[in-house]
């Protein structure tokens, strides 16, 4: 079992004798075919001794060239513990194989040329990443039992083969699957409360109808007249409900005969009616309604780095080689990130803490961005569009990667 989740770089003494166990058996083809052609005695059957151990080094080479190309293995790599692969962390391929390999024969008119291509990667500025042969071949070596595997692994961007996802997204639901709690993306970074994205709120489409209720245009044992009738579009008047005070008032005997409603019996008109004094307002009565005060819900989250660092993030935070805020732009944090391998970009990530987690948004890194969640839902990030990474997922930044918890 590899002992880190990321890429590493075989060692200049790694390559050099992998191909030296490689080449151990045309040698000893050869040199089988020849000694025992030469017991037959002869020039003739000496020569045909070398000649048929050429042919019989040409079959090795040409089943070694076919393996490396499908598997990145060859003896030499199974027992240093390496493979070959290519750029994209997949099999090299036929052409890359025999591009490289050709390269290896040529230098050969040089003196201890092969040597020197294949430790020429001591030299690479990238941390040792390619040797010359494998830039013009577009090829790496990796260590797998120091790191990940990436042709068991998806690729170079990949959460590895436990579970199960392909570098194309395919499995799980394939790329592009929704991976936020809340199953929408924002459209822009910074739009909701305190900094952070803000959430799809689905439009009102109709207000259902009120139907009125017909007025009541007279109370019941009061002559008609006496109530006027109702205007157009006033507040809908309901009759009163079995045994309450207003039915109690409607079942009295009607007005004497010759008297209307609004008269007394004595021929006086009823008092004016006293208007209603509102009651004087109390000191710390407000002159407009209460409103609920927002309160920010604190927010943190842990990230867990690959190689066993730790951080909390409590706002917004750049992450990168050496992050660094554009004009007019603040964080809250900046998390310097060693990478050897210079995968991770000056600035890779803008991260958010939410309460779901946190939104990742890609800078325009050059080795891109991933988040694949704790269900193997895999997503590539679209340069400076924010995706949540939920708590429990994984985001990949380059050949890096840290874990989402909760602080």
């Amino acid at each position: 079992m590899a002992s880190s989740p990321n890429l590493v770089n075989a060692t200049a003494f790694q390559r050099l004798a992998a191909k030296a166990l490689d080449a151990l058996p045309s040698v000893a083809l050869v040199i089988a075919a020849s000694l025992l052609f030469s017991l037959a005695g002869g020039d003739d059957a000496r020569a045909l001794g070398w000649g048929t151990g050429a042919v019989l080094a040409g079959g090795y080479a040409l089943w070694l060239w076919i393996w490396e190309a499908g598997t990145g293995k060859t003896p030499g790599n199974l027992a240093l513990g390496i493979r070959t692969t290519g750029k994209d962390g997949h099999a090299p391929g036929l052409v890359p194989v025999l591009l490289r390999n050709a390269i290896l024969g040529v230098s050969g008119v040089v003196p201890a040329g092969p040597v020197i291509l294949l430790v020429s990667n001591l030299w690479d500025k990238n941390h040792q990443r390619q040797g010359w042969h494998d830039k013009a071949a577009g090829t790496l070596v990796v260590d797998v039992r120091a790191g990940r595997d990436p042709l068991l692994t998806g690729g170079i961007r990949s959460d590895g083969a436990a579970d199960g996802v392909r570098s194309d997204g395919a499995a799980g639901g394939g790329a592009g699957a929704p991976t936020g709690a809340a199953g929408a993306f924002p459209t822009a970074f910074g739009a909701g409360p305190g900094g952070g994205p803000a959430a799809a709120v689905p439009p009102v489409t109709a207000v259902p109808p009120v139907t009125a209720v017909p007025p009541v245009t007279a109370v019941p044992g009061f002559p008609a007249a006496g109530v006027p009738a109702a205007p157009s579009g006033s507040v809908p008047v309901y009759a009163p409900p079995p045994g309450s005070v207003a039915q109690a008032a409607a079942s009295l005997p009607p007005a004497s005969p010759g008297f209307s409603a609004g008269w007394q019996p004595n021929g006086t008109p009823d008092p004016a009616p006293v208007p209603s004094v509102p009651a004087p307002a109390h000191a710390d009565d407000e002159l407009e309604m209460t409103r609920v005060a927002s309160r920010r819900s604190s927010r943190a989250v842990r990230l867990q780095f690959d190689d066993g660092a730790a951080v909390v993030v409590t706002g917004t935070a750049l992450l990168g080689r050496n992050p660094s805020p554009k004009p007019q732009e603040t964080a809250d944090q900046l998390l310097d990130f060693a990478d050897m391998g210079r995968s991770v970009s000056k600035t890779h990530l803008h991260l958010q803490a939410d309460s779901n987690g946190v939104w990742v948004t890609d800078r325009n890194s050059t080795n891109g961005s991933a988040v694949v969640t704790a269900q193997g839902l895999r997503e590539e990030l679209e340069p400076l569009r924010p995706v949540l990474a939920p708590t429990g997922s994984t985001v990949f930044f380059g050949d890096r990667s840290f874990t989402v918890a909760p602080a």
